[in-house]
């Protein structure tokens, strides 16, 4: 593999100076911030600078108390190197880090302080050395070797935690973690992860009900995931397809519908939601205002799309006459000059306007309603302090998904991602 020019380089200085040159003059960085030893500190100046076919802009150095103590190279590298790179104003991912030279222990060292941002490790090596193939290379049988990125191994296991990030419902931390495997992994490697950072992204928007920026989102990275899900061999990420493009449907169809449909399909968004508040993260709570929100909403369609009348400022003209003084006693608001009807009043005057919905509503009103009403109503993000069950929250599921004449196969389910 080779390498283009780097902008900076890190490399182990042991006792011998030659294969180091060698690789200095090979990929001619800019900056050279060599790793010393106190005895091997002194060769920079007498056998390595002069002996370079080129000039970098500025080289530096890192000194180790002890060549033979991983802990104390560890730190020293994790303590120095980010001063050093921010004084010659290079990013961590342009540096490229050499372990040719040093002791063992400070190779290793040099791997692991830099694991985390390096994706270019190089070293010199060669077939022929003193000692009958065992000893060091000999002058001037030197070859420059390009590890393979490690992190394109890493990310296996990085992006297993990122994927269970986003079945968490965590979102914007799930597409954080694929940014940063993003810009280690190598270049064949990182449209998929820009791709999944992109897909979390959609989903964090959808998430918080921004459709339209979800839809984009989404839209953008689905040729890149279908083409992945057609390579794998074993067919795993066919089931994220699956529900990624039902997602697609479903968001074209919120974005493009007329209000009377959008309303409904924005309902069914809200219980979806509610559920993995509930199912995911164990909110409760949350989830419960979510679904007393579709209640709501359910009703205050109505009677705007077939009445024309807005439950945030009813006129009593809008009221059959034996409601009008009961209305107007119960839900005018002198300081606004408007009368604003809840959500039983506003179920109320569906019943009295003989309109369907109302009629299904106190149908089932005493029998499942009411108990689930009454539960949120003393949730602590209502008018009480109790904390909500899980069992609460999913009869409350049942009860709407009941009332509304649907499944919960028709709410849109987001992708578990397997990686």
């Amino acid at each position: 593999m080779s390498a283009k020019k780097p902008k900076a380089i890190l490399i182990s200085l042991g006792g011998t100076p030659a294969p180091l040159i060698y690789s200095l003059n090979h990929q001619k960085p800019d900056y050279i911030c060599f790793f010393v030893s106190e005895e091997s500190k002194s060769s920079i100046d007498r056998d390595i600078l002069p002996r370079l076919d080129f000039k970098p802009k500025n080289h530096d150095w890192i000194v180790t108390p002890s060549a033979e103590i991983l802990s104390e190279c560890f730190r020293v590298i994790s303590q120095e190197l980010p001063r050093i790179l921010k004084k010659w104003q290079v990013d961590l991912k342009d540096l490229i880090v050499d372990y040719t030279g040093g002791t063992k222990t400070m190779s290793v060292a040099l791997a692991l302080a830099t694991i985390q941002f390096a994706s270019t490790f190089t070293y010199v090596g060669g077939i022929d050395r003193t000692k009958d193939g065992l000893g060091i290379v000999i002058n001037g049988k030197e070859k420059m070797w390009y590890v393979d990125n490690p992190w394109d191994e890493i990310a296996v296991i990085e992006r297993k935690e990122a994927a269970l990030l986003f079945n968490k419902a965590r979102y914007s931390s799930a597409a954080a973690a694929f940014s940063r495997i993003s810009e280690k992994v190598s270049e064949n490697n990182r449209p998929f992860f820009q791709a999944l950072k992109t897909f979390s992204e959609g989903y964090d928007f959808w998430d918080r009900f921004q459709h339209k920026e979800a839809k984009r989102k989404l839209f953008s990275i689905r040729d890149i995931l279908s083409a992945y899900a057609l390579g794998k061999a074993d067919r795993s990420f066919e089931p994220t397809m699956g529900k990624f493009k039902k997602n697609l449907q479903f968001l074209g169809e919120i974005e493009n519908n007329n209000n009377e449909k959008r309303r409904l399909l924005q309902c069914y968004d809200l219980i979806a939601n509610a559920q993995r508040r509930a199912e995911l993260e164990k909110k409760y709570d949350d989830a419960v205002a979510r679904l007393y929100r579709v209640l709501e909403a359910l009703a205050q369609h109505q009677l705007d799309s077939k009445y024309g009348i807005k439950t945030s400022n009813v006129h009593l003209n809008d009221l059959p006459d034996f409601l009008k003084e009961e209305y107007k006693r119960k839900y005018f608001d002198p300081g606004e000059g408007k009368m604003k009807l809840p959500l039983y009043a506003s179920y109320q005057l569906l019943k009295e306007l003989n309109d369907e919905l109302g009629h299904n509503f106190f149908e089932k009103y005493e029998r499942n309603i009411k108990l689930i009403l009454d539960l949120r109503n003393k949730s602590i993000l209502a008018h009480g302090f109790n904390s909500v069950k899980e069992e609460t929250c999913q009869k409350m599921v049942n009860v709407l998904v009941n009332f509304m004449g649907i499944k919960e196969e028709d709410l849109p389910q987001f992708p578990v991602l397997s990686l």
